[in-house]
Order: structure tokens, then C-alpha cells, then sequence
């Protein structure tokens, strides 16, 4: 089915400036339900490394809470500290949250993003997930330092490195799509390069009835793509080493067993101001 094919009714563009994830927030679990698994096994890989006794487990971009969720129910004896800036997600985050009123002493959801959010001296391990392209290179720096001053030794968090590994022209694509009753719905994606790693992403979330579209939602965003050898050095400047799962698209980032504190270096001074 060709886009430019379809009736549209309602249909709405949201700029990729603001809150870009309003745009998916209408539908985002469902949009985001076939990625699901693979993500819950790279969580199964991290978490032999993750240490609830040190300190909470840093959710970086919790969106909609799913990581923070995993980690409430497969380490009982854990708290999470999830960040979430965009107001759309967060809601979504904290609906699934008063769903479980036993979580509530055990989970905090800041409203502040990574470089503004008070982090504890101390971390049991992090995930960010779709998240690292978010962040410039300088960004990446600040990020690896600050985890690698927090995380113990032997301690690692998880991240992905979201495709193409470069930037390349990514023609209009069906990235998912999900029948709910007698509606459809649809995520479509293309891309532009926009510099030496960064594209330029535009998304469009359709709600169809038949033909008919209902609800589009569109939004652009800049997404940066480093190579696994430019995060591998980053990571190294950190005091911090990279281990893939598997062949996915999932990494782990540790801080060694016998790391020895880098030194004693630490990574605060590291963040640019917000």
C-alpha cells in the first residue's frame, strides 16, 4: 500500500522540535511491542552485572517505563531511578508505575534529563535504551565519564546501537504495524544523512480504518549513528570496556573488576551545563 494512496482524515504533524515522542505516545507500547523480546534478552544478559546493593539501577530515557518495569520484577530487591524529560512518556511511564502500587517506594521518575537530573553517588548499573544516538559525541563523553565514576567495579549498563551503522539515505519503510480490533496501526520511517554520523529521521504513526487514515502523527528528529570502534575508544577514555551480546545490536558497557576507581578519577566536572 502506497501512502500516497490513502484518505486522509485528521491527520496532524507534530515538528520535530518540542516533545518529539508525542507523536508516538498515542500508541507508543504498541508501535514498540515487536522489539520488546530482544530487549528483554539483553536485559537477561545484563543482569548478572547489575549490584541493587550499591544503588538504584539508572533508567536514562525510561520512555515509557518498560526497562523500569523489567527491573522491578526480575530483581525484587532493586530501586530504579528512571529519567524521563519528554512529558508524553514520562506520562506513560508513571501510568504503568500506578498500576503497581507496591512499586511506589522503590522507583523514582524524574522529569530531568541525563546532563540535569541529581544522580546518586552511586549506581548498581544503568540501561539506555534507544537512547545513545541522542547524545552528541562531547554528550557521549560526559556520559561514560559520569557512569564510570558511579558504576562499581565489575558493574556495567546497557545500550544499543540502533541501525544503519552509518549514515546512508533510508527510503520510506513499515517499521511495524498491529491489528487492534477493526483499526490498524502503522509506524513508517525514512532517513537522510546529515553529517559525518548523524541522520536525520522522519517518523509517521498512522491509526487506519481500511484505507481511511484517521490519526498521522509526524515527526522529525537528528539521531546520531557512531560506529562500534568510535564508542569503543569513547568508552576507553572512560576507563570503561564494550562487550556485544551476541550479534545483536545490544552492547554492554563495564567498568572492570580490577579497574582500581581509574585511580581514583572521577567523571564529575564531566557534564556540560545544561
Amino acid at each position: 500500500m502506497d501512502l500516497r494512496d490513502l484518505d486522509r482524515d485528521g491527520a496532524t504533524f507534530i515538528p520535530g522540535h518540542g516533545d518529539g515522542y508525542a507523536a508516538a505516545a498515542g500508541a507508543y507500547d504498541l508501535f514498540a511491542a515487536a522489539y520488546c523480546p530482544a530487549q528483554a534478552d539483553a536485559l537477561s544478559a545484563l543482569r548478572p552485572r547489575l549490584r541493587p546493593d550499591v544503588g538504584p539501577i539508572l533508567d536514562i530515557g525510561a520512555g515509557s517505563g518498560a526497562g523500569s518495569e523489567w527491573i522491578l520484577t526480575q530483581m525484587p530487591d532493586s530501586e530504579v531511578l528512571a529519567l524521563e524529560p519528554s512529558r508524553t512518556m514520562r506520562a506513560l511511564a508513571l501510568a504503568r508505575v500506578a498500576a503497581h502500587p507496591e512499586w511506589f517506594p522503590r522507583i523514582t521518575v524524574r522529569p530531568e534529563d541525563f546532563f540535569s537530573a541529581p544522580l546518586p553517588r552511586r549506581v548498581g548499573g544503568a540501561i539506555l535504551l534507544g537512547v545513545l544516538g541522542h547524545f552528541d559525541p562531547g554528550e557521549r563523553a560526559a556520559v561514560f565519564a559520569e557512569l564510570a565514576a558511579r558504576l562499581p567495579a565489575g558493574g556495567a549498563a546497557l545500550f544499543d546501537l540502533q541501525e544503519p551503522a552509518s549514515p546512508v539515505r533510508v527510503e520510506p519503510y513499515e517499521f511495524t504495524a498491529a491489528q487492534v480490533g477493526r483499526l490498524r496501526y502503522r509506524g513508517i520511517a525514512e532517513a537522510w544523512p546529515a553529517g559525518e554520523e548523524e541522520m536525520r529521521w522522519r517518523m509517521s504513526y498512522l491509526t487506519l480504518d481500511g484505507e481511511r487514515v484517521l490519526v498521522e502523527d509526524t515527526t522529525e528528529h537528528t539521531y546520531h549513528h557512531p560506529s562500534p570502534r568510535t564508542v569503543r575508544r569513547e568508552a576507553a577514555e572512560a576507563g570503561l570496556r564494550l562487550e556485544r551480546i551476541g550479534t545483536t545490536s545490544f552492547w554492554l558497557l563495564f567498568r572492570p573488576a580490577r579497574d582500581g576507581a581509574r585511580n581514583g578519577r572521577s567523571g564529575a566536572g564531566a557534564v556540560p551545563p545544561a
